[in-house]
């Protein structure tokens, strides 16, 4: 799909850059153990964290939700950007982009309780801007994206924020890295190559250092997740007989097929269905969608009023029994981490 297409996608607090624009966050290391395993300190019940934007003022702020009750709890009380949340493999932590001491649009890194509390930056970078930060499954690193004004570029540091490196790129665009749970040490993430139209999804190794192609589509290929089991690679993608429709899709970690075309297609609605992310035990995985109101479209800038209206979805891992979670009219739900 050409990005000339004019559809903008809701994954992520930017939807694309130039080319991309319009087409498209002892006790302890037990619980480090569970978290990368899917242990059952991590079960269904555990809580979802998202970012919403209201669409009156223009302000993210980071929530939880728990998916049985659909109680949700604002984490962050900003009144500019505060999103792209991840949690921390023993919950305790969630890291998120912030401009809380920048400019609009200019976010640093930060890392709070799993409560609010305890705000900590990480990041202190005037020239660059950092987004959709991951832990790594045993706690010790986070992978990032940065914007340095002349191209963007996935990077690691360690979880204190230091050991700061570009690792990979420079890119027309990059966003939202996904630590690969068991395996080879890999870190995945969506990004426009040099000389490239749309996104495809890439892999790169923490050891050799070598990055590959992993999902390439004719459609942009976005929102890496992996499952807790370590066996499939869950991404959003225009579906190959309906390329103005974005759906979710499951990819089998076992084949070194890249073309998605034997991946199992899990929804398939006329909106647009992104970022599937699985609960701890695999069992469910949250997405977002705007299938309410599929006419919807999302601005690239961030600081611009939006009438999308993206809410949290639920579906059991073979896309079957799909089923709405929040219904708020007036605020976007976007990037759950679960």
């Amino acid at each position: 799909m050409s990005p000339a297409a004019t559809r903008e996608r809701p994954c992520g607090l930017i939807s694309s850059p130039s080319a991309r624009i319009a087409v498209f966050a002892s006790l302890l290391a037990l619980a480090f153990a569970a978290a990368a395993c899917g242990g059952s300190s991590a079960s269904r019940t555990a809580l979802i964290v998202y970012e919403s934007k209201t669409t009156a003022d223009n302000v993210t702020n980071v929530w939880t939700i728990d998916p049985q009750t659909r109680k949700s709890k604002q984490l962050t009380h900003g009144t500019g950007f505060d999103g792209n949340p991840g949690w921390s493999p023993d919950r305790a932590h969630v890291i998120f982009s912030s401009d809380r001491d920048n400019a609009p649009g200019k976010p640093d890194l930060y890392v709070m309780n799993a409560g609010g509390g305890d705000v900590q930056r990480l990041t202190r970078t005037s020239d660059a801007t950092e987004w959709s930060a991951k832990f790594s499954a045993d706690g010790a690193r986070i992978a990032y994206v940065v914007d340095t004004g002349k191209g963007w570029y996935m990077a690691l540091m360690d979880a204190d924020g230091s050991n700061q490196q570009q690792v990979a790129g420079p890119y027309k665009f990059a966003e939202f890295p996904s630590w690969r749970r068991s395996g080879p040490r890999e870190v995945f993430f969506s990004a426009i190559a040099q000389g490239r139209d749309d996104a495809d999804i890439y892999s790169y190794d923490i050891d050799s250092h070598e990055v590959k192609t992993r999902i390439s589509t004719p459609a942009p290929d976005v929102c890496a997740h992996f499952s807790y089991d370590g066996k499939t690679l869950t991404y959003a993608s225009a579906a190959p007989d309906d390329p103005g429709n974005v759906d979710l899709f499951a990819h089998d970690l076992s084949s070194d097929d890249t073309s998605g075309a034997h991946d199992t297609r899990l929804t398939d609605d006329a909106g647009v269905d992104d970022y599937g992310n699985p609960s701890p035990d695999d069992a469910t995985t949250v997405f977002i969608s705007n299938r309410e109101d599929p006419g919807e479209t999302y601005s690239e800038d961030p600081n611009a009023p939006s009438a999308a209206n993206n809410d949290l979805y639920l579906m059991d891992r073979d896309g079957k029994n799909q089923r709405r979670l929040t219904d708020t009219p007036d605020s976007r739900e976007n990037v759950p981490d679960w």
